[in-house]
């Protein structure tokens, strides 16, 4: 195999940016849908991640929002997809070499990926009882199997690098057929560790959430504003969750090359 110029060369669209694409997309266009649908007077004006007045579905339901959360959502989860295949890619190049972790991680992600692009896709269909059950179960099978993922990744990430990270990608081990660099350009100023840490912190603020739910259902009468405000409240750790990563990618070296066989 031939490296093409006898150097790297980076991609014209750095793909670490998938990961800031992830967050925009989803977040961004949550936030987007709902304030069309509110404008349009569809739903009622307020701040949805703070009273739980509306959830995220019904903000792309109506009108304008509508054709937002679809324009939105499903590039999210092709973005998703191809961030869950970098991951992968990037615990290849740090030396992480139990291949079964990666495999899961990455099964999960792409499971989780395509229930999002499934609920998207649905979302606002109406009357069939098929599109209510794939829309419900998109959501579902969305949210926990990208939650494993994302606690699989940190997992590896700590297992591979530790909490301090000095010389993450130092000694990564990475081939010339791997298609990827982990390089040692990590300064002292650097604490990947604290991004760990920050991962870990979201990791457990979703579960947190979760369970909280689960259990002021039996104390609240009308517990739809709870569960709005719950669902708001996970999606923003999990949108926020890839930026933690593409910090990660940049503080490790992390890349991508192109060859030529």
């Amino acid at each position: 195999m031939e490296t093409l110029g006898a150097r790297r060369i980076m991609s014209p669209m750095d793909l670490r940016h998938v990961a800031i694409a992830v967050w925009a997309f989803s977040w961004l266009g949550m936030a987007a849908a709902y304030a069309a649908s509110a404008a349009g007077g569809h739903l009622e004006v307020c701040l949805p991640h703070w009273s739980g007045c509306a959830s995220i579905s019904a903000s792309g339901r109506y009108g304008a929002g509508y054709f937002i959360f679809k324009a939105t959502m499903i590039p999210a989860g092709v973005f998703f997809a191809i961030y869950w295949m970098l991951c992968e890619r990037w615990l290849r190049a740090l030396g992480d070499t139990p291949a079964a972790w990666r495999r899961a991680l990455l099964a999960a992600g792409l499971v989780g990926s395509a229930a999002f692009v499934l609920y998207a896709t649905f979302l606002g269909s109406e009357g069939d009882p098929l599109y209510r059950a794939l829309r419900r179960y998109g959501t579902v099978v969305f949210f926990g199997f990208t939650y494993v993922a994302q606690l699989l990744l940190v997992y590896r990430v700590r297992a591979v690098l530790g909490d301090s990270a000095g010389g993450a990608g130092a000694d990564s081990g990475v081939g010339a057929d791997t298609g990827v660099s982990a390089d040692s350009g990590v300064g002292a100023d650097i604490d990947v560790g604290a991004l760990i840490g920050a991962k870990v912190v979201l990791c457990v603020f979703m579960l947190g959430a979760g369970l909280a739910l689960e259990a002021f259902t039996y104390f609240v009468p009308d517990d739809a504003w709870l569960e709005n405000l719950t669902e708001w409240h996970v999606a923003w750790a999990l949108s926020c969750y890839p930026l933690l990563t593409w910090l990660m990618w940049r503080k490790s070296g992390f890349a991508v090359d192109f060859h030529r066989r």
